[in-house]
């Protein structure tokens, strides 16, 4: 077994059998790698081929279309009971997934096909070979953070990073429609709200694992939250990017009516900007971070705060925490790569 299997079922246990600290992997290219592995004739009798089951079962929640989740549970029938089979042993991370997959067909009125006549898991099609370089020029310009001390969270707890790049500003409309178009990904939930859609917007409605599709097509990650602190901070532990000055609309797009009301334009804000240089840090949309929550099953934290929010939410040591499956309307980000 590679260390790259190796680590990707690690990541699927502690997440989806035995919660503990799983960081975050991108899960639609993991599942690729899994469903090749468990292919190879070498591998055909290995019993573990369960864990391409459970990743396959808990993406089909990612989908409203009854019939794409359909179609995920049916894969994922498929490998839990060769697993089962495989092993001979009852199990129950396997038996309840295999019986909510039964409840799930039956509550649809879709008969259970025969195992035998279960179409074998086929591979995903691959990403474009490229991915529209002029679209990714446009992504927007990144700034850096230097390397060094920096002061992080309500206790303003002494931590060191070493240099990376912060987007300027969040990833907006028209860069992810970009990404969409070029790779037929899934469209955000809000995508014909007219209070979010305008080009220059940032994208809201999209989970942490869409986020996280989109950083990896554009070379580069979600922040983890600590990056995005220093980003907003700088080294002086700040609680506001731009200083002491109260905060305006001039700083921060806050205090919108949260029924009527929608997000800005990204660069609405001028005088937002942070130590580095980035912009619209708070408020406007809170942003997804790489951070997940230990004693928290699924979720990950945000940062910043959003349109609707008064003005005492906006300040950078305030963390929230949100199902990394959720897609909000007030939940955006932004990308970090390595300097």
């Amino acid at each position: 077994m590679t260390d790259q299997i190796r680590k990707i079922q690690e990541y699927v246990y502690l997440k989806y059998v035995d919660p503990g600290d799983h960081g975050t992997i991108d899960e639609e290219a993991a599942l690729r790698v899994l469903e090749e592995h468990y292919r190879k004739p070498a591998n055909a009798d290995n019993s573990e081929c369960y864990y391409v089951g459970i990743l396959l079962f808990e993406h089909g929640f990612d989908f409203d279309d009854e019939a794409k989740r359909a179609s995920h549970f049916q894969r994922a029938r498929w490998w839990l009971e060769r697993s089962r089979k495989l092993s001979g042993e009852a199990w129950d991370v396997i038996d309840d997934r295999l019986a909510d997959i039964v409840a799930f067909f039956e509550d649809q009125g879709i008969p259970l096909e025969p195992l035998d006549d279960v179409a074998k898991p086929v591979p995903h099609a691959p990403p474009p070979a490229v991915a529209l370089a002029k679209e990714i020029d446009d992504h927007g310009p990144m700034v850096l953070v230097p390397a060094g001390a920096f002061q992080f969270g309500p206790e303003r707890e002494a931590r060191t990073l070493p240099a990376f790049y912060v987007d300027k500003l969040p990833v907006t409309n028209r860069q992810y429609g970009a990404f969409c178009r070029a790779t037929q990904y899934r469209w955000p939930k809000y995508w014909t709200d007219p209070r979010f859609n305008g080009p220059e917007q940032p994208v809201v409605g999209v989970s942490a694992a869409d986020a996280l599709k989109y950083c990896k097509w554009v070379g580069k990650d979600l922040p983890s939250e600590e990056q995005w602190e220093k980003a907003t901070r700088g080294a002086d532990g700040r609680i506001r990017p731009w200083g002491e000055e109260p905060t305006t609309p001039a700083h921060a797009c806050f205090g919108r009516d949260p029924e009527t009301g929608g997000t800005a334009p990204v660069t609405a804000s001028p005088k937002s900007a942070s130590p580095c240089g980035a912009l619209d840090l708070l408020g406007n949309a809170w942003e997804w971070t790489s951070s997940t929550v230990p004693e928290g099953e699924g979720l990950q934290v945000v940062k910043g705060g959003c349109y609707s929010d008064p003005v005492t939410i906006l300040r950078a040591d305030l963390r929230l925490e949100a199902g990394a499956k959720d897609k909000f309307e007030n939940i955006g980000f932004r990308c970090v790569k390595n300097a």
